[in-house]
């Protein structure tokens, strides 16, 4: 539980800090996790405590600093109101973007905030998010439209110099000569959005009651759903259904709980299951994802179709799927083959089979050894 001296009207979070933001001030605070400890002493002692600044105010890091050298240094924070006050904030590893209700964006780096650029939109932002590298953000304004704004432009990296209390960087989003095509891009009646967290180009927005996939710039074929988007990451969207669960908050059921394949992994399914591995193959190549790699490596291992296998778990970063595949190839036998791979899905019962049917029982007993499941390995034992 976390007390603090604002009225937290806006929060986000990234894998160590929150940020919470009050329509004057916002909060970063490191939470503590094993990932975000470890973080958290590789900082330094600067981090050890939630920070506080003014809007108003252009943080350069140099306050972090000083109390890193003097730990009895506390800043002073304006707790003043402002005269634009904050209207929404998006947060990623590396950047915090707040939105001000005149259409104003303020960009920080971070862990160290550092007021890096400011950026002028032609709309009131309501929401803003920012995919997994930092490249892109998607605002939705207050009228539902979805647009986006490309954070790596040639025009924006050019004042990378922290701009003073008087500068603006203008970025009209439907004037952006440098990219047309993402400044002239925008959808209507959009009511909320999640960026995948494993892939920059996905993102899954909401029109009224239909969910997209936007891949790119190009959607996907619409999924009918009114579920609040909860997480998006290998190829799958969690929602839920809020709106069902506040007519008995008091008995929510895991039928509230809506998961939802994006259409590439649909489609490599069905490629799997109706064609063949050639053809999917063809496909993963064209939509690369560590997730269908994985899911044609697993279809290929079950065919023993090893050349497929190993390279597909190569592509998707599987060492122990590699090595599992080169002790395959060590395997003459088909029938044990088939064991291995029924044991390596955790078919265990099937992998026994196998084993006795070629008489290797000393595999089946190694296997139950393995598994720790004693009684079976007493009974195989006193077999034959």
């Amino acid at each position: 539980m976390k007390y603090m001296d604002i009225e937290p009207l806006w929060i986000a979070m990234n894998s160590s800090h929150v940020f919470a933001a009050s329509r004057d001030n916002f909060l970063l605070w490191h939470y503590r996790t094993p990932k975000s400890r470890s973080t958290l002493i590789m900082a330094g002692s600067r981090l050890r405590k939630e920070r506080l600044y003014h809007i108003d105010d252009t943080p350069s890091g140099v306050a972090e600093v000083i109390q890193d050298l003097d730990r009895s240094y506390e800043p002073t924070t304006n707790m003043q109101a402002t005269a634009d006050p904050i209207c929404c904030l998006g947060a990623s590893e590396k950047a915090l973007i707040i939105g001000r209700e005149s259409g104003a964006l303020q960009r920080y780096s971070l862990p160290q905030v550092a007021l890096t650029n400011r950026y002028t939109l032609n709309c009131r932002p309501y929401k803003l998010a920012i995919n997994c590298n930092t490249t892109r953000l998607s605002i939705i304004d207050v009228t539902g439209v979805l647009t986006f704004l490309d954070l790596e432009s040639p025009l924006l990296s050019s004042s990378s110099s922290l701009p003073g209390p008087g500068d603006t960087l203008n970025i009209s989003l439907m004037g952006n000569n440098n990219n047309k095509e993402l400044s002239k891009f925008e959808r209507k009646d959009v009511w909320a959005m999640k960026w995948a967290s494993d892939n920059p180009e996905l993102l899954a927005i909401m029109e009224k009651t239909r969910m997209y996939v936007l891949r790119g710039l190009e959607p996907e074929e619409p999924i009918l759903s009114s579920g609040y988007i909860c997480s998006f990451r290998e190829l799958e969207i969690r929602a839920v259904l809020l709106d069902e669960i506040m007519e008995n908050p008091e008995h929510p059921t895991a039928e509230y709980l809506l998961d939802l394949e994006v259409k590439s992994l649909r489609d490599t399914r069905d490629l799997l299951e109706k064609v063949g591995i050639a053809e999917a193959t063809a496909f993963v190549k064209e939509n690369p994802h560590p997730r269908l790699w994985r899911l044609l490596a697993e279809a290929a291992v079950k065919q023993l179709d090893l050349p497929t296998a190993e390279a597909s778990f190569v592509r998707c970063s599987d060492y122990p799927g590699i090595q599992f595949v080169k002790r395959l190839h060590n395997i003459h036998n088909d029938t044990l083959k088939k064991a291995e791979v029924a044991a390596y899905f955790k078919n265990f019962d099937e992998a026994e089979k196998l084993y006795l049917g070629v008489d290797r029982r000393d595999l089946a007993i190694s296997l139950r050894e393995k598994l720790g499941d004693w009684f079976r390995v007493v009974q195989l034992m006193k077999m034959g």
